[in-house]
């Protein structure tokens, strides 16, 4: 499998620069417009084209052979190219939805293998992370450092479980990440834009749903929310917080947790290596529980996640205080 990474990794680079001269084509181009804005100046974001295009060969290079898994990589190309639309020409956030639903709901009875409430469960689990990381897409390299480690995370338990197939695409996708956080990494010369955030939610929205019925060392149904924990967390809290102003849950604000650290004066790069950090605690307690049973490790690791959070805070409040 370490030649089919490479390849997709090399590719994704490859790709990266004929992917930022298209997006100043089409005028997929982020312009600093308004105060939600994180960057000063114009930087195309259709960067999860190539991110997309270094799945696709991975899913080539490996021979998908479930109609199924066609069917999964083929809705999330139709997200993508619905997030690409959005990037050049802003859509309403209820069309996005809506076609975000039909997708989910699509790939749900293709054979995701949920009847009833868990089909139910499924649909809203992958309209949830199909969002969550749209709404985590606001620094630069966040997003996709935060989507690696989640599908390396997932990656794993699959080897765990005996699915190499399964832990193979997962794998995938995580290097397309990582080809494209090359260029994304602060200060960052292309984004993901919607294209590609929205894409690789659903992808992981899909892959990791069989996670909360199939197990490897122990029984624990809860794992994939501590996978996903940091961005269903601002999702939540983002939603939350628009619905108790009286605003509409679609309405954009400057509220989500990255801003407010970068608010409080610390910088957007040490921002995006704080929330990381405890995105990969969370990912690597997934791990300790449910693939190794090291129970005194994530205890440790509990630890040092709150630890973390709490020299955060204590740095926001000093920083505040003078």
């Amino acid at each position: 499998m370490g030649w089919m990474l490479l390849a997709v990794f090399s590719f994704v680079i490859c790709l990266m620069p004929m992917t930022w001269l298209f997006a100043w084509k089409i005028g997929a181009v982020d312009v600093p417009k308004d105060w939600r804005r994180m960057h000063r100046k114009s930087i195309p974001r259709n960067g999860g084209l190539a991110i997309g295009l270094g799945f696709f060969l991975g899913c080539a290079l490996i021979g998908i052979d479930s109609p199924f898994w066609g069917y999964t990589v083929g809705l999330g190309a139709v997200i993508l190219g619905l997030g690409l639309i959005d990037d050049v020409n802003p859509l309403p956030a209820r069309v996005k939805l809506l076609i975000q639903m039909v997708c989910s709901l699509t790939v749900v009875g293709k054979g995701i293998g949920a009847r009833g409430w868990e089909a139910f469960g499924a649909f809203f689990w992958i309209l949830l992370l199909t969002n969550a990381h749209n709404f985590i897409d606001g620094l630069d390299g966040l997003f996709c450092g935060c989507a690696a480690m989640e599908a390396f995370t997932v990656s794993l338990f699959f080897v765990g479980l005996g699915m190499p197939e399964r832990a193979a695409l997962s794998a995938a996708l995580a290097v397309a990440l990582l080809g494209f956080r090359v260029f994304n990494r602060h200060p960052a010369v292309i984004f993901a834009g919607d294209c590609g955030s929205g894409s690789v939610g659903f992808w992981l929205g899909v892959m990791s749903w069989d996670l909360f019925r199939l197990h490897g060392g122990v029984e624990i149904p809860m794992l994939p929310l501590l996978i996903f924990a940091y961005p269903l967390a601002d999702l939540a809290a983002a939603v939350l917080r628009r619905i108790l102003r009286g605003k509409s849950p679609f309405y954009a604000d400057r509220g989500h947790l990255h801003h407010r650290i970068c608010d409080a004066g610390i910088s957007s790069a040490q921002c995006a290596r704080i929330l990381l950090t405890i995105s990969f605690c969370f990912c690597a307690l997934s791990l300790l529980i449910g693939v190794w049973s090291r129970y005194e490790l994530a205890s440790i690791a509990c630890l040092t996640t709150a630890c973390l959070l709490m020299l955060m805070r204590h740095r926001i409040v000093r920083r505040n205080s003078f």
